[in-house]
């Protein structure tokens, strides 16, 4: 089987306009992670606080916030386990993020030597 972090984007224009269509939204993510864990796909998740609570480091620098302006940001991410990309890209296609406005991206993790996926719990 094969890991991959499926990041999730929204756009930045896209704020949501009242507390009651952020439940409803989270609902739908919380009833998503709840199928991906029942089918024994999901390893880990965690949405992410707001973007402006980033703080970006870099060689000669320490910003807060943001270290470049964008579109859309990273909003949350969840790891599965499936047998090939192909699996996982239709795993990512079920996510409601989608239909919000917003995006996934799919990206495989790498294996070391020992066969160990980073930090991830197995």
């Amino acid at each position: 089987m094969a890991r991959y972090t499926v990041f999730l984007y929204h756009p930045t224009s896209q704020a949501t306009t009242g507390p009651e269509q952020l439940q409803a939204e989270m609902a739908e993510h919380d009833a998503h992670g709840k199928e991906l864990l029942d089918e024994g796909v999901m390893i880990f998740g965690s949405p992410l606080e707001d973007h402006d609570a980033t703080t970006s480091i870099r060689a000669d620098s320490l910003v807060d916030g943001p270290f470049v302006e964008v579109d859309e940001v990273i909003v949350g991410f969840y790891v599965i386990e499936v047998p090939d990309l192909d699996a996982a890209i239709a795993v990512a296609r079920r996510n409601p993020i989608i239909h919000q406005g917003g995006g996934v991206e799919v990206r495989p993790m790498t294996v070391g030597e020992a066969g160990v996926h980073g930090s991830v719990p197995a």
